[in-house]
């Protein structure tokens, strides 16, 4: 467990873009801590003093048993992981879990610093095997980055000498790239912003397994896995870039040391979204009215402004159509929704009623397994009589279910249908509850998928938190349900769909024909992007009406340039 609380650096600052009444954290920048300045802080050691105890490290001299002093290391050490566990335990929130974080590795670089200064670096002679651990965690978990960087010639010594072992040297080569503005090797570092643990950037991610087996490292999808059950928190993959927090000289000097041949690292991302084989770039633009019932008039070209990491960008190519579509309806049995069924079962048959002829629909219902209750087909008095066989309960495999409909049931888009899931769940995921129960892929790996299908996600909230009060306690039902919620409105939003919330069937009125009126109208433009490097990095793209105040736009909100 504490090499994975170890995990999470901290965050200064994040710029989100911001959908109400969701924030997701789909990140534009990422600052660590450390990034204030460099040549603001003060440094721990002289030039003199880092010489001194990188030949102490590589000299054969031992050193006799300090017992105080790794005494004294591991207490340090333990306390600062009993603190953020305890908050855990107590469900707390993110940011007082990286408040504690912050706190704790502020007092202990301090100590960890005065102990270099005395003793050199604490090698296992000097205090111990537990006691030298002890150290080097304190030192991944540095809150100063200037003392991760100046110490980087002592921790390869050590490492060569076998005095610090290969999987907790790959979290400090990650968290010493991060900080100068380089993308992480092993992908062992996260962050918590607005209740998502956030993974930092990785380069060659296809690769990444590779390097941590080679480092004694989990399969990352199990490490992932690992992280959202112990911290109870959804994760997903940040599309930031990274602020150095070092001259652009020790980036450099930074960058040769761990993209050597040892960590055999490459630039390559394997994550994709929208493959770019020249600098076109074509969109899917959906026009919602703030208001249902609206109908939308025809827009023209000129209507429309687009921006690519907030460079206009000249439109060269427009068109609209209305298209027909496959719709579906993903439904939620689980036994947290036990008392909505009615409401379930007079929505299908809305949807149904509101889709055009030339629309297909598919009901596919979940629990702890998926069942298709009807492929997709346009024959209505079959979809009717498969909505009647609507009945389930048992577990809660969220995030399963919807990557199932989106692999078996759509599949790859082999028509110019328009393709859309609209999802009726309250979100609570069993994989965030701790134990085996839940879904086996992570969030990350859900939201990824999105990412790359073509189909809208239109999730109905099913509001279920009334019911369900008195299961949880205190905070931690609270944050169930946040979470939840906060999951489903990231999905609505990296899929350019809408999201609406649920606790009664009126709720809904007016909604069946809005996402059929709206599902049905496509407008596509595109654009030849003015940045022509094709580095893989993530390109945030905006489309805007700016004319018509009433009228919202939906598309995805970006690209990887390949």
């Amino acid at each position: 467990m504490a090499a994975l609380i170890e995990t999470v650096p901290l965050v200064k600052s994040m710029y989100c873009r911001l959908l109400p009444p969701f924030r997701p954290p789909l990140v534009a920048l990422l600052l660590l801590v450390a990034a204030a300045s460099a040549f603001a802080q003060t440094r721990c050691l002289t030039a003199d003093e880092i010489k001194r105890v990188s030949d102490q490290v590589a000299a054969n001299d031992t050193r006799p048993f300090n017992k105080k002093l790794s005494d004294d290391l591991i207490k340090l050490s333990a306390k600062q992981q009993q603190r953020l566990q305890d908050n855990v335990t107590d469900n707390k929130s993110g940011n007082t879990l990286i408040d504690t974080i912050r706190k704790s590795r502020e007092k202990n670089t301090n100590d960890l610093c005065a102990i270099v200064k005395q003793y050199g670096w604490p090698t296992r002679d000097l205090v111990g095997d537990e006691g030298a651990r002890a150290a080097f965690f304190l030192l991944r978990n540095s809150s100063t980055s200037e003392l991760q960087r100046d110490l980087l010639p002592v921790i390869i010594a050590a490492v060569k000498k076998g005095e610090i072992t290969k999987a907790a040297f790959a979290t400090y080569i990650d968290r010493l790239r991060l900080n100068a503005g380089l993308k992480q090797v092993f992908g062992t570092q996260a962050t918590i912003l607005n209740d998502f643990l956030v993974l930092f950037p990785i380069t060659d991610e296809i690769h990444v397994d590779a390097r941590r087996k080679q480092y004694d490292l989990p399969p990352l999808r199990e490490y992932l896995r690992g992280l959202e059950k112990l911290y109870r928190l959804p994760l997903i993959k940040s599309t930031g870039t990274l602020t150095n927090s070092f001259s652009d000289q020790s980036q450099i000097s930074i960058a040769r040391a761990t993209d050597s041949e040892l960590l055999s690292a490459s630039s390559n991302d394997d994550v994709d979204v929208v493959r770019v084989e020249t600098n076109l770039v074509s969109l899917n633009v959906s026009i919602y009215a703030t208001k249902l019932r609206t109908e939308v008039a025809k827009l023209e070209q000129k209507d429309f402004t687009i921006t690519e990491d907030g460079h206009p960008q000249e439109i060269s190519f427009f068109a609209t159509t209305e298209v027909p579509f496959d719709l579906v309806l993903l439904l939620d049995l689980s036994g947290s929704t036990a008392d909505k069924r009615d409401l379930i079962r007079k929505s299908t048959r809305k949807f149904i009623d509101a889709a055009r002829p030339t629309d297909r629909i598919a009901i596919v219902t979940f629990a702890d397994d998926f069942w298709i209750v009807s492929p997709l087909t346009m024959d209505r008095e079959k979809l009717f009589s498969a909505a009647k066989q609507i009945s389930g309960g048992g577990g809660s495999r969220v995030w399963d279910a919807l990557e199932f409909t989106l692999d078996q049931v759509l599949g790859s888009a082999t028509s110019p249908r328009r393709r859309a899931v609209v999802f009726m769940t309250d979100g609570v995921d069993n994989a965030l509850q701790g134990g085996t129960a839940g879904s086996s892929i992570s969030y990350a790996e859900l939201l990824e998928s999105v990412r790359k299908h073509d189909a809208l996600i239109v999730p109905i909230y099913l509001d279920t938190e009334d019911r369900d009060r008195d299961s949880f306690l205190g905070d931690m039902g609270r944050r169930t349900y946040e979470n939840a919620r906060n999951t489903l409105g990231v999905l609505a939003y990296e899929s350019g769909g809408l999201y609406y919330s649920a606790r009664k069937v009126e709720d809904l009125n007016g909604v069946y024909e809005q996402v059929i009126e709206d599902l049905s109208k496509v407008y596509s433009l595109g654009y030849r992007s003015t940045n022509e490097k094709r580095d893989g990095s993530w390109r945030t793209v905006n489309v805007e009406i700016t004319a018509h105040s009433d009228l919202k736009t939906r598309a995805r909100p970006g690209y990887y340039a390949k």
